[in-house]
């Protein structure tokens, strides 16, 4: 789970008032900053402080350029002697206190703004940096009340629109993003980010088709060869239905009995109830034809919740059949699953991931199984994360001679999750592999080994294929216990 939660660039506004651009000779420096290229306007005001030094303007606008070009705490001295001069000057006190935004003193910066809004007549430029201050503290409503008390100000500030869609979109009201994007293009249809914004989110709400093609095998000679096709129709951006179909050969190439044909159809459907919960539902038909033929409806019922903005659960129920391979499928066993996630993620880019399932099945046999992950998030921008796994499982009755079933089973590991995919770049590059030992029951800890590869190729915004393999000796990682590898291609298309 990526997220993915991220700092918005929101306190990007450049606050130049009429007076600034009044003054002719640093009208050049003025339109650097106002297109962005800061580099250019601290050289430009460096040279310009060498012949008026004394300019309080020329500084504050150096100081801008200086945070702006990477180094805030630079910026926060230039300020702080500014403020040494007129600590009652307000353009000082503004650019001061967003000055600790480019430093995420988010705190401190809370108290600064909050010290303005009190202090001064109601001004559109504060309820931005306040806006901008709590949407950095992950506090999405509050950010959302002070946009649009901005707003309510001055209807003319697209920076106030640039922050408040993105504090949407954050919050999970994509809905409102895009109203306010629309209302941000009429003052100016051409802003790329805006756009690229609009773009991102309208991405999300088109219909998809999924297909993918997968062979299977494992050291046990059973081999299987799988093909998924998956529709998902949004019908607003709370709603969606889909459709599938999974068909599913499975054969041994050593034992004799019968190969097995699996064919899967149902529906799905989504709503999300608020932008904290979404629910969801799965039915489809089972059909099996092969020495032992039968059919029977599945489903998976669930709820996905935001607890906050770093921590989610999900609660589903679900039945299934076993299906790895031909003699589980012969077995005619069905699972009844009741499970929860729960994953949470600290300021500290320290996370938790749990996976609780239980199990009921028609065999009368019963399964606890309790995955932990704790990682740390090493780089945010292409993510990769580091940790420990941790498998606990349990059966009230051993089966062995059917599907594999022990009465204790351990698992502890090192993993690394990467990926390369920029969103920029076309190449989609990711994975995962992970180190440790399994115990089985009272026997020797034994070596445990896993790893996913996933290779692809974004041909545009709309289509996308993919290649993955992936290998595990990992006795959880299938009903049979045996390691298995796992081959498949993935094509995804958006219309």
């Amino acid at each position: 789970m990526r997220n993915r939660i991220k700092l918005f660039p929101l306190n990007l506004l450049l606050f130049v008032t009429t007076i600034l651009y009044a003054q002719s000779p640093m009208a050049p420096g003025f339109n650097m900053l106002e297109t962005g290229k800061f580099a250019e306007a601290k050289i430009f005001f460096e040279e310009y402080l060498k012949t008026d030094s004394d300019n309080k303007t020329a500084k504050l606008c150096y100081g801008r350029a200086v945070g702006l070009s990477g180094d805030p705490q630079k910026a926060k001295v230039v300020f702080g002697e500014l403020l040494k001069l007129e600590p009652k000057n307000l353009e000082f006190r503004i650019n001061a206190a967003e000055c600790l935004l480019w430093n995420k003193e988010f705190d401190a910066a809370l108290v600064s703004y909050s010290d303005l809004e009190q202090s001064y007549d109601p001004n559109p430029i504060i309820e931005l940096g306040l806006a901008n201050t709590y949407s950095n503290l992950k506090k999405y409503k509050k950010a959302i009340h002070h946009y649009k008390k901005g707003v309510a100000l001055n209807p003319k500030i697209l920076g106030i629109y640039i922050g408040l869609a993105y504090t949407y979109q954050a919050n999970n009201e994509n809905k409102y993003a895009l109203e306010t994007i629309e209302k941000a293009l009429e003052l100016d249809p051409k802003h790329k980010q805006l756009s690229g914004l609009k773009k991102t989110i309208t991405q999300k709400y088109k219909p998809q088709i999924t297909q993918k093609g997968i062979i299977t095998s494992d050291s046990g000679d059973n081999q299987s060869l799988n093909s998924k096709t998956d529709i998902n129709y949004p019908l607003s951006t709370k709603s969606s239905i889909g459709a599938y179909y999974h068909f599913r050969e499975s054969s041994n190439t050593v034992i004799d009995i019968n190969s097995s044909r699996q064919k899967t159809f149902g529906v799905t459907s989504s709503y999300q109830i608020t932008n904290k919960i979404n629910l969801m539902a799965n039915v489809g038909y089972l059909d099996i034809k092969g020495d032992n033929t039968y059919s029977d409806f599945i489903y998976k019922f669930g709820s996905n919740i935001k607890l906050s903005h770093n921590q989610d659960l999900n609660i589903y129920y679900q039945k299934e059949y076993h299906n790895f391979n031909v003699q589980l499928i012969n077995s005619e066993i069905s699972q009844n699953h009741l499970f929860a996630n729960y994953h949470i993620i600290t300021k500290y880019d320290i996370g938790l991931f749990t996976q609780y399932y239980y199990t009921t099945q028609s065999d009368d046999n019963k399964r606890n199984l309790l995955f932990t992950s704790l990682y740390y998030l090493l780089k945010k921008s292409t993510p990769i994360k580091v940790g420990l796994n941790s498998v606990i499982m349990s059966f009230d009755k051993e089966r062995a001679e059917v599907y594999f079933s022990p009465e204790k089973y351990l698992v502890f590991e090192t993993f690394i999750d990467f990926s390369f995919t920029q969103p920029s770049t076309k190449i989609i590059l990711d994975g995962n592999a992970a180190y440790g030992y399994q115990i089985i029951n009272s026997e020797n800890k034994q070596q445990s080994f896993r790893m996913k590869l996933n290779f692809g190729y974004k041909f545009s915004d709309n289509i996308k294929l993919m290649a993955y393999g992936e290998y595990s000796n990992q006795a959880v990682g299938n009903a049979s216990g045996f390691e298995f590898n796992e081959l498949g291609i993935i094509l995804k298309c958006n219309f």
